[in-house]
């Protein structure tokens, strides 16, 4: 038998880029084909979102670090069956942080600290853009919510799904988008990463011939 096989972050998110690329090629106007590249896609944000954050987590207050710990890459079944998802930022914390300075806020009771909220949100934000050196506009953050309300009618919520598929692919871009804004183009196999979301942006242009 073989040894552990060791898989860096960047390389699972470049596994599920290329993932996405190839649902979109498949007949995403299907809804419940939009399910694969959805899921894919988030989950390489998470990834890209915590690959560029977590170098830099000395600069956020502890309870911000603690999202952002490095981890132990070994398997650890006691350990690693009971994981929770609010051991991570969510999608949704993750788009607030990474939204303009002066956006509103997406989830208040996040924020915490002696500071009031909206200014606690707001100096989050200009460190989270000092790192990433870019935020996202109003624009796109529409865009990314309804991507985000589409993930989860599809594959968190036990409930049956009624909705139209058009806008979600319409939509699609914005999250290729953001995740090319999370890619540190210095990084090994970066060159990789931007050509699979390069293959992504011409599987969703297809359709719209």
């Amino acid at each position: 038998m073989g040894g552990a096989e060791s898989i860096t972050p960047l390389q699972n998110a470049l596994d599920s880029l290329q993932r996405v690329a190839q649902e979109l090629e498949q007949d995403a106007e299907d809804g419940i084909r939009l399910k694969g590249a959805l899921a894919w896609a988030w989950h390489a944000v998470g990834l890209l979102a915590y690959l560029r954050l977590q170098p830099e987590a000395d600069m956020f207050d502890a309870w911000v670090q603690a999202y952002l710990h490095e981890g132990e890459p070994n398997l650890v079944v006691d350990r690693d069956a009971r994981w929770e998802e609010r051991e991570r930022l969510s999608f949704l914390e993750l788009v607030d942080l990474l939204s303009e300075e002066l956006l509103p806020i997406l989830k208040p009771e996040f924020y915490q600290g002696w500071q009031d909220r909206t200014s606690r949100c707001r100096d989050l934000r200009r460190k989270v853009n000092s790192v990433i050196g870019a935020s996202i506009s109003a624009t796109d953050r529409e865009q990314l919510l309804l991507l985000l309300a589409a993930y989860h009618r599809l594959i968190r919520l036990p409930a049956g799904v009624s909705m139209e598929t058009a806008p979600v692919l319409k939509a699609f871009p914005a999250l290729v988008g953001l995740a090319e804004m999370l890619l540190d183009r210095s990084a090994p196999e970066a060159d990789t990463v931007f050509k699979t979301l390069q293959h992504c942006r011409s599987a969703l242009s297809a359709k719209d011939k």
